[in-house]
């Protein structure tokens, strides 16, 4: 009897963490979403192609293994999700990264990252409704010397 009254509260016990809310729980996703390059000008996410309902597309050149650049803010999470050119006719609402750099209160010509990736050329732009979420991230001294934004793309 003993026994069984000490197994009824353990498994009571263990139901009730069971109904915890969802703040215990993670969500991962295993889709890889390369970037899109339009026009080697304004960096995106694929989503752009699916949202054009036009043919506008004249050429897409898929890199599978590409990334922006060489230089990452995490070393050690170096994950490749490729790399899509294209030359498109399409209007898209643009930032600068001079706009970016400057209403996050930093120096115009500072660096900008996208999905940890350094943007090499300064006179790219970003798709504003490609942007999912944008860090600031402060100078360590280690990797960063300035202050940079490092903007997620997915």
């Amino acid at each position: 009897m003993k026994n069984l009254i000490l197994l009824l509260l353990l498994l009571l016990g263990v139901a009730s963490f069971a109904q915890t809310p969802d703040a215990s729980k993670f969500y991962i996703s295993d889709e890889e979403r390369p970037l899109l390059i339009i026009n080697d000008d304004i960096i995106a996410s694929v989503e752009v192609l699916k949202k054009d309902k036009t043919d506008n597309s004249v050429k897409l050149d898929i890199s599978k293994d590409g990334v922006l650049s060489q230089t990452n803010l995490f070393p050690l999470d170096k994950k490749k999700k490729g790399i899509i050119r294209g030359n498109l006719n399409i209007d898209l609402d643009i930032k600068t990264q001079s706009e970016l750099n400057s209403f996050f209160g930093l120096n115009p010509t500072n660096d900008i990252y996208v999905n940890g990736y350094l943007i090499e050329d300064k006179e790219q732009t970003v798709s504003t409704i490609s942007i999912k979420m944008i860090d600031l991230r402060k100078a360590d001294g280690l990797i960063l010397k300035t202050p940079c934004l490092n903007i997620t793309i997915e």
